[in-house]
């Protein structure tokens, strides 16, 4: 072997036990591990008194906040809890269809645990897609219907959410996102309930948030 060829082959072995030794003094790259964050947008019925109608006659608002916190492993995987509050409504009853005419609303509280998994790391990608699935209850107040008065035990129900969305990290601990959800197993909304038939509905959100992590990254952008 040449001396030049053994210079290359000396470097190349410095080099590399210099990146074992600091990768061996150094943490592993973690995204953020926990986070606080704020969302606002849209609460909208699917139900009987949406067919067939505009969408402003079944769509009003909704915003809520939430926590966040990641799990040790996989570092991408967060369990969130969420409280939300917002509007339900529906309205068909300008509308020519051939079933079920009335309108309703009311305005909803929510409680959620979620699961939330990122597709990519961003705290190197700086966005990244992500899944969410998890469990809750819900409350209705200030209940009003064309069918008249609702029991009180059916204001309440329990709900499974599944959803996704898109984050993007707009600077060292803060970043904004646009997510959907729609929530299933909820019981009748509407109040359209003709004997005694099981009527669920489902409702759905579409919000653009902001969430603020309560600890810096140590990765480098």
């Amino acid at each position: 072997m040449k001396v030049k060829d053994w210079f290359l082959f000396a470097g190349f072995v410095g080099s590399s036990l210099c990146t074992v030794a600091q990768s061996n003094g150094q943490k592993d790259y973690r995204a953020h591990k926990s986070h606080v964050g704020i969302t606002a947008g849209a609460l909208g019925y699917a139900g009987r008194y949406a067919v067939k109608t505009p969408l402003g006659t079944h769509t009003s608002y909704a915003v809520s906040a939430f926590y966040d916190h990641s799990m040790i492993l996989p570092s991408q995987l967060f369990v969130r809890g969420e409280l939300l509050f917002g509007g339900l409504r529906g309205n068909n009853l300008d509308e020519d269809v051939s079933g079920p005419q009335g309108k309703f609303n009311a305005n909803i509280l929510e409680a959620t645990v979620k699961a939330e998994y990122d597709i990519l790391n961003d705290a190197v990608t700086r966005w990244s897609p992500y899944i969410l699935a998890g469990a809750g209850a819900y409350g209705l107040f200030n209940y009003s219907s064309s069918k008249g008065s609702k029991d009180r035990s059916d204001k309440m129900g329990f709900i499974l959410p599944v959803g996704g969305g898109v984050k993007y990290q707009v600077s060292n601990r803060g970043r904004i996102f646009l997510e959907g959800n729609v929530r299933f197993l909820s019981k009748n909304l509407d109040n359209h309930n003709p004997d005694g038939t099981n009527n669920p509905n489902k409702y759905y959100s579409l919000g653009l948030g902001f969430s603020y992590s309560l600890q810096k990254s140590n990765q480098l952008w």
